[in-house]
This record gives structure tokens, C-alpha cells and sequence, in this order.
């Protein structure tokens, strides 16, 4: 999942503003003008703007008295639009947002803010801290919804989750959960709805296990019955952080929210031995998570023609890290029976040499117009080609690093893949 930006309609209308300093007292919210509470308010500027009383209000409020941290706090207001100038942003109701940026690449256990809230019924408010990557996908999130009423400021503690490497954080506050959920659970509007935010504290900062990193996935038995998977991967660049490597095998695009939940008979355990990378074959006999739903599991043995994808679980050893860590997922692999052509075809294909530095040659005796396709293990398709027999292939531009190769027939069969290592 990549960065949430608001959508286009919210920054029209100006309630969303990404402060790139720590603003935990909502004293300011550029690193220019302290107090510029003008940009959050610019939809006003555009109708009139109204809550549940037909009362002009303003959707974000620098409220001066009261504050639990600072001098002030702030007070999101759902609010309905009337008269509107602005052709993109029609009449109608909203939620109030006010975003914060945490430039910060920690991993914090949790965070916590002091919340007082009026929200109408059929409505909700949400505060959601989320963690990004380098590229901006999703990689950590803490969220909590609120509903009813909190008359008194109260402090929410809110834990976090990772998978990933962070970069930067991004605070989403929003007086409607709707107005930044489209697809929530409760998209409803509720005019007048009140959520007041103060005093954001970030929590402890985690201490992590190293990940493993390039783990690959193949499909090594060519037995006809699809039954091996041969997963490999690098070590932990500290393995003094890891106590026990666990493979863990997914149904594609299915991801846990809790992976310490994955019972002992799911996964697969590899002991650190200092080796620089690891070799685990799984066969019918193991099983994988065919489905998963926040923590439930659901075991199925490792079967043929189902996409799986795999993720390693570094256990931390307790005293130089204290906090597990996932990584992943792996090439998607999908194991096949082999027909009994395919099954000879993969009796006879060399695929050298591998590594391999500028070129590698493909040999499959009896194959015509098949094809073979190369891709990083991040899915990126680097070579795409054809192959009838033999084939020479330059892989001069290429990284060093891993990747995946697949041979297939004239009907897109698969005939084999595997990994393929450049070093140079």
C-alpha cells in the first residue's frame, strides 16, 4: 500500500497541512508562520461554512484555554458547505483534517495524545499514525476510532505495528473517519461532530532484530506432484539480534497484523548458525496459512497451482534487540506438476553459468518457441526473451544480486524456475 495523500477534494479545501516540525502542542503548524491557522480554515474562504445548528463555525480551531501541553490545542469540526465558489468541492458535508509529518526513522512502540470528543451518532473520529518506507509504501500503523462522547481531555495510549523499514511518519486526525476513509466501516458525515487533540507523545523506541533479505522462493522438485519448495535467504546483518529465523509461508496477498500469532506447526524454524545465508526445503508435509484474518490463522498443507508468497520472522534474542521483526514477502511462487513433456524438458535444461557475471546460457533440449523471463526479486521484470533449444543471454547491465528465472513452453506453460545470482 503506498503513501496516503489526501485526496484531492481535502486539500482544496485546505484543512489538511503537512508541518514538517514537531508540533506536539499544535502551537504551529509551518516552520515559517507559528500560528498559521489560516491554511487550515481555507474552505471558508470559498462558502459558507456551518455546523449541526446552522451556525457559522470554523473547522479547525486554535482553542487557547485548557490546554494539556502548551498553550493551546486544536478542535476539528465536521461541518456542511453552502454557496460554494469552488467547482471542485460541491455543497455538502465534510470532516475537518489536520495532518502532522514526523520525520523520524524510528520505530516507536506507541504513541499517545489527549483527546476530548462530541461525536453525532453514525459517525466517528480516527487519529491514525502511519509509517512509510523510502518510497513511500505503508509499512507501520496505529489507529484509534472514536465514537460518542469525551467531555474531559483524556490520554489515549495507541500501539503500533511494522513490517518494514521506516523513513518518515505522517498523523492523520480527522473529526469524520469518513473524510479520509472512503471505504471505512463508517463513512457517515456527521455534521457538528467535535474532536479536540493535544499533546502528542511518541513512545519507546524500539530495539529490533535484524531481517533477513533476499529471500527467494522456488519450485526445485520437478517430481510431477509440485510438492518442494526451496526457500532461501540472506542472513541478518547482526545475527547477534536473532535468536531463531521462522519461515512462514502466505496465501498471496494475505498478511498478518500480528505475526508472533502464527502457531509453531505454520512455520518453520532455522537456528543462526553464522552462516551468510540459509536453505530450507518445505515439502507437502509442512503447512502453510491459507487464509488469514487480523491474527486467526487457517493451515493448509503446502499444495500445487496456489500462489504463495514467503515472509521470514526474525525472533529477537532478548538482549541485543528486544523486538521481532518481519521480512518479506518473497518472489511469488506458484508450484506445478509437470506434464510428462514438461517433466523431460526440465531433465535437460542447464542453465549457466550461476552465478553469473556478463552472460548466461539457457540449454532445453526440445523446446521451440518458449520463453524466458528474468525478474528481480521485487518482481521487476528485467529480461523478457525467446528460447527455442539454447539460448544466450546478457545480463552484463544488470545489479549484482538475486534473481528469479522462468522458462516456459509456446503455451506459457512453466518449465522451470529457480534463482539466478549476478556477481561481477
Amino acid at each position: 500500500m503506498k503513501k496516503i495523500y489526501l485526496s484531492a477534494l481535502a486539500l482544496v479545501l485546505g484543512v489538511g497541512i503537512n508541518a514538517q516540525v514537531s508540533n506536539p502542542s499544535f502551537e504551529n503548524w509551518t516552520t515559517g508562520t507559528p500560528d498559521d491557522w489560516t491554511t487550515l480554515n481555507a474552505v471558508t474562504g470559498i462558502g459558507t461554512v456551518t455546523d449541526e445548528n446552522s451556525d457559522p463555525v470554523t473547522p479547525a480551531l486554535e482553542v487557547t484555554t485548557g490546554a494539556t501541553d502548551g498553550n493551546s490545542f486544536i478542535t476539528l469540526t465536521s461541518f456542511n458547505l453552502a454557496g460554494s465558489s469552488n467547482t471542485q468541492v460541491p455543497d455538502g458535508d465534510y470532516g475537518s483534517i489536520a495532518t502532522q509529518d514526523i520525520n523520524s526513522t524510528d520505530k516507536y512502540e506507541d504513541f499517545s495524545v489527549d483527546v476530548m470528543y462530541d461525536i453525532k451518532a453514525n459517525d466517528t473520529a480516527v487519529i491514525t499514525l502511519q509509517a512509510y518506507d523510502a518510497s513511500d509504501n505503508l509499512v507501520g500503523v496505529g489507529i484509534e476510532v472514536f465514537a460518542g462522547t469525551q467531555a474531559t481531555f483524556t490520554t489515549v495510549t495507541i500501539p503500533m505495528q511494522y513490517i518494514g523499514t521506516v523513513a518518515s511518519y505522517t498523523m492523520f486526525i480527522a473529526s469524520s473517519e469518513g473524510q479520509i476513509f472512503q471505504q471505512s466501516a463508517n463513512s457517515t458525515i456527521g455534521v457538528g461532530s467535535k474532536l479536540s487533540v493535544d499533546n502528542i507523545v511518541l513512545g519507546t523506541v524500539l530495539s529490533e532484530a535484524d531481517p533477513a533479505t533476499n529471500i527467494v522462493a522456488s519450485d526445485i522438485s520437478d517430481n510431477g506432484d509440485g510438492s518442494d519448495l526451496q526457500v532461501t535467504f540472506d542472513a541478518a546483518a547482526d545475527e547477534s539480534t536473532v535468536s531463531e529465523y521462522r519461515v512462514i509461508v502466505m496465501e498471496q496477498g494475505v498478511a498478518l497484523t500480528d505475526w508472533s500469532a502464527v502457531p509453531a506447526q505454520l512455520y518453520t524454524a532455522v537456528a543462526p548458525d553464522g552462516s551468510a545465508n540459509y536453505s530450507v526445503t518445505l515439502t507437502s508435509a509442512d503447512q502453510y496459512l491459507a487464509s488469514a484474518g487480523g491474527n486467526s490463522v487457517a493451515p493448509q498443507a503446502i499444495v500445487e497451482d496456489e500462489a504463495m508468497d514467503v515472509y521470514i520472522y526474525s525472533i529477537a534474542d532478548g538482549t541485543n534487540a528486544t523486538t521481532n521483526q518481519i521480512a518479506g514477502p518473497s518472489n511469488t511462487i506458484t508450484l506445478t506438476s509437470a506434464t510428462s513433456s514438461l517433466l523431460s524438458l526440465t531433465k535437460t535444461i542447464n542453465v549457466y553459468p550461476n552465478p553469473a557475471t556478463n552472460v548466461v546460457n539457457f540449454k532445453v533440449d526440445g523446446l521451440e518457441n518458449g520463453k524466458i523471463v528474468i525478474n528481480s526479486i521485487t518482481g521487476q521484470e528485467v529480461v523478457n526473451t525467446t528460447i527455442s533449444n539454447s539460448k544466450q543471454v546478457d545480463v552484463s547491465n544488470l545489479n549484482n544480486g538475486v534473481y528469479i528465472y522462468t522458462v516456459s513452453n509456446v503455451n506459457g506453460e512453466v518449465v522451470k524456475t529457480n534463482k539466478l545470482v549476478i556477481s561481477k
